[in-house]
């Protein structure tokens, strides 16, 4: 494993909030160890960050000195303006904006770095304009009318530095675009390659409802380093459908067992009702193949822990399709949330609801779907432990069947979940609701957070964080879960970098429905289950 070091700045809350964010993001990456320190450059490094402008003649030194060994350097925002960095990267002048918002560009769509990433993306950052040369940019900005780099590498005798003229502040740290180019920076120094092969797809499951299979595939062949090649379906007219809509692939199935034994299939893709979930993940881990299945992840804990088990016991990525990760009012909602505009969180609140008969179908029974809360509640309650960085104290539920007995879900589910760190969670699903409640209220010591499902595309706040009342809203951003999604899945396989809808989370979430329907039937206050806290 190799060794990463990050020289930071105490008197710097920005950089200290990095080694917070490195720490954590090369951790899930799995790939490096890190260390970090704010007053001593350690040179035993394979590669080092460097986010500090307070840097000593012998710390200089020292870093001088490990480059021209062949060390790998990666400056960091403001610290670009060191007399050392300006010296490596022969920078001849700097000048610093204040704090804006502007749109990174990719500059060299072939580069490692840029490999599945948005064309372009933003942030808001100081923007640094400089002159330097002999450099290669990957990603490039606008100062006035003038292109800037803001990622640019140069070989510096054996080493070998690079620079990212943005984070020097919270709401990039927290930005997922910029974390990954300080990880990729880091990887690319070090030698690593994608690998170079195309991850070959088999959808299990084509039925017809939302067009779930053809989007999938779809998604899929639109990903470089992905390609869709078999269908499965039960049923040979969704399998008849599928050769009309995802044409010329190597294989058409009406059974599961007949598609895994193409050795070609290195992932399988499951898009069937909730209670085949186990099944489709077991089989296809037990052929060899890595899986992605549709949410929820399965009907209860047991499942998972058996899922997530054998996945580990060989070696093969699972992954469960949160694509509404990326929705664009849930984007926004995090963000605000992330960057302090209502300080801390304490207590969420959020509702899926109406007054009408859910319809007479699988997702209405069950024993097939799980119940009331295992479709919609899955996004919500995964939302929800995307915002709370806590473990889980303690769940109350109440679940209640009065009005549809023409179906087997329940009519209303309630989860009510108590965070160690204080924050409360109030989660409703209600198919007996006859007057609607927010999508979300999400209150913090400084303000408080709305979106309402008549204005969806609105996210709504009162912030106090400046002293007085301010009143605003902010459009939602366009939603991007399936491309994000099945880019990660590749940038994971090929690149080996972190997965981000892992299985272990989504235990958690079906831990939280499942405790919820448990403490709902016993009428009291229960523990999280284990590995679900």
């Amino acid at each position: 494993m190799k060794k990463v070091f990050y020289l930071y700045d105490r008197s710097c809350p920005v950089s200290c909030q990095a080694k917070t964010e490195l720490e954590r993001v090369f951790s899930a990456d799995g790939r490096f160890s890190f260390q970090a320190d704010a007053d001593e450059f350690s040179d035993g490094c394979d590669a080092a960050i460097i986010f500090t402008k307070n840097l000593s003649q012998e710390k200089a030194k020292k870093i001088e000195d490990y480059v021209s060994a062949g060390g790998k350097i990666l400056f960091i925002s403001g610290s670009v303006q060191i007399d050392i960095a300006r010296k490596l990267c022969k920078i001849t002048s700097i000048e610093d904006t204040p704090v804006q918002q502007f749109t990174v560009f990719v500059e060299n769509s072939a580069h490692y770095l840029t490999r599945r990433f948005p064309t372009e993306f933003q942030i808001t950052d100081n923007l640094i304009d400089i002159d330097c040369s002999g450099v290669e940019t990957v990603f490039s900005t606008f100062a006035g009318r003038k292109k800037v780099p803001i990622v640019f590498y140069k070989e510096c005798g054996k080493g070998k530095v690079s620079c990212i003229l943005a984070g020097s502040t919270i709401q990039t740290w927290k930005n997922f675009n910029f974390k990954k180019i300080v990880v990729r920076c880091i990887a690319w120094m070090l030698g690593e390659k994608e690998k170079e092969k195309i991850v070959k797809c088999g959808l299990v499951g084509y039925g017809p409802m939302f067009g779930m299979g053809k989007h999938h595939g779809n998604s899929i062949n639109s990903t470089p380093g992905l390609k869709t090649i078999a269908v499965c379906d039960t049923n040979p007219e969704r399998v008849k459908a599928a050769q009309q809509e995802l044409p010329d692939l190597l294989g058409y199935f009406t059974s599961i067992d007949q598609m895994l034994k193409m050795k070609e299939i290195d992932l399988v893709v499951g898009i069937v009702p909730h209670d085949v979930h186990y099944d489709v993940v077991m089989k296809s881990l037990e052929s060899g193949k890595h899986v992605v299945i549709e949410k929820p992840f399965c009907i209860n804990v047991k499942q998972a822990n058996k899922m997530i088990e054998t996945a580990k016991q060989k070696n093969l990525m699972l992954s469960v399709f949160h694509n509404r990760r990326w929705d664009g009012d849930y984007v926004v909602l995090k963000n605000l949330v992330e960057s302090g505009l209502i300080g801390d969180v304490f207590h969420i609140e959020c509702f899926i609801g109406n007054y009408k008969q859910p319809g007479y179908w699988w997702r209405s029974d069950k024993k097939i779907s799980g119940g009331v809360m295992h479709d919609w509640g899955a996004h919500f309650i995964d939302w929800i432990l995307n915002l709370v960085p806590s473990k889980i104290s303690s769940i109350y539920g109440d679940f209640q069947k009065r009005v549809w007995y023409s179906v087997t879900n329940e009519d209303h589910g309630h989860a009510i979940i108590k965070f160690e760190n204080g924050v409360l969670a109030d989660f409703i699903i209600s198919n007996i609701a006859a007057i609607n409640k927010p999508k979300w209220k999400i209150y913090g010591t400084k303000g408080a957070i709305e979106v309402n499902w008549d204005t969806p595309d609105r996210i709504n706040y009162v912030s106090f964080v400046s002293g007085t009342r301010q009143d605003g809203f902010v459009r939602a951003e366009q939603s991007t879960g399936w491309v994000e999604y099945y880019r990660n899945i590749a940038d994971h396989l090929l690149m080996g970098e972190e997965l981000i809808c892992t299985a272990e989370q989504s235990r958690r979430v079906i831990g939280i429905v499942e405790a919820a329907e448990k403490a709902s039937k016993e009428n009291r206050v229960i523990s999280p289950f284990e590995n679900c806290e």
